[in-house]
């Protein structure tokens, strides 16, 4: 069993990051490393972690002057070398067997990356999470975690996560996602438990909302820059379609001037790179509401469309 390194950014998660450590100690799989790299932590952060991983050699601390969540990550690429890799956030924790069943089923599939299903845990409640392998699936949600990766994907191909942006998973997986040539499993089980913050960035809605953007762009750069940008092109124009004209559309309806000029504004931006973006096959994958909502879309009934976001605020979940 090769050593699988695990790569946990912190920020500020005194009260939370003991019980994450307790899930990785508790894991079958036991050949692994364990960096918790503390992005400039301003509470008992350090404190918390070096008390709690005193007694396993197979866990380290380290400090860096704050930088953002890929900055972190980036920090704890920079000091692995072994073969496999994957993250979990410090606020987060997983099941006893997620490394096992994420290794037995890259190594069964000869995959590049496995996934497995995950819960997003509220307080009051649990959803759970799944997908097919396929990319219209896998996309929707495309967190750096509830995977397993070879490390090569990220260093032989220089990908690292975007800093100072948000949305950086949306700037990362798609590319691993092309250089793996599709090679990808599923683990049907929810091995991963995805605390629900109401002060995330899936909760906050400002100008910064707009990074998405940019993280769509980056993964167009990255096949043209590798000469696969007409192999995944519907991958890519799916990205515009449910991160763009479904997910920035819907984070747009939040703030303060929203209207009809908003939502022509961001459908023009998919349209002029990706005319015929409504006959992409995803779109056959997604949800009978969302399929109706890009069909409005695509006829231009925008009066519409800002009637119904501002009705459904609370009514709708876009990650």
């Amino acid at each position: 069993m090769e050593k699988i390194s695990i790569i946990i950014p912190c920020y500020n998660m005194e009260k939370l990051v003991g019980k994450c450590i307790s899930s990785i100690k508790d894991q079958t799989y036991t050949n692994f490393e364990a960096i918790f790299v503390d992005d400039g932590s301003q509470d008992r952060t350090k404190e918390v972690i070096e008390e709690n991983i005193k007694d396993d050699e197979r866990m380290k601390y380290v400090y860096k002057e704050n930088g953002g969540l890929s900055s972190a990550r980036n920090f704890g690429l920079d000091m692995i070398d072994s073969k496999y890799v994957c993250f979990i956030d410090s606020d987060d924790y997983v099941e006893k067997d997620y490394l096992m069943e994420l290794y037995n089923s890259l190594i069964e599939n000869d995959s590049d990356i496995s996934v497995c299903y995950f819960n997003r845990v509220f307080e009051n409640k649990i959803e759970l999470n799944t997908f097919k392998s396929v990319f219209y699936n896998l996309v929707r949600f495309p967190a750096a975690w509830n995977k397993l990766y070879k490390t090569s994907l990220f260093k032989d191909n220089d990908i690292y996560f975007p800093p100072g942006k948000w949305y950086e998973d949306l700037g990362t997986f798609p590319k691993l996602y092309m250089m793996s040539n599709k090679k990808i499993s599923i683990v049907e089980n929810p091995l991963y438990q995805y605390i629900q913050n109401p002060t995330s960035i899936t909760h906050t809605f400002d100008e910064r909302i707009y990074d998405s953007y940019d993280m769509v762009k980056t993964n167009e750069d990255f096949a043209k820059k590798n000469n696969i940008f007409d192999k995944y092109h519907s991958e890519l124009e799916y990205l515009n379609v449910y991160h763009t004209l479904i997910g920035t559309v819907y984070r747009s309806s939040f703030l303060e001037g929203f209207n009809e000029d908003k939502v022509k504004e961001i459908v023009k931006r998919v349209s002029d790179n990706y005319p015929n973006w409504y006959k992409n096959e995803g779109i056959k994958e997604l949800r009978i509401f969302y399929r109706i909502y890009l069909k409005a879309l695509q006829h231009k009934q925008y009066k519409l469309i800002v009637f119904l976001l501002k009705l459904l605020h609370d009514k709708i979940n876009v990650s």
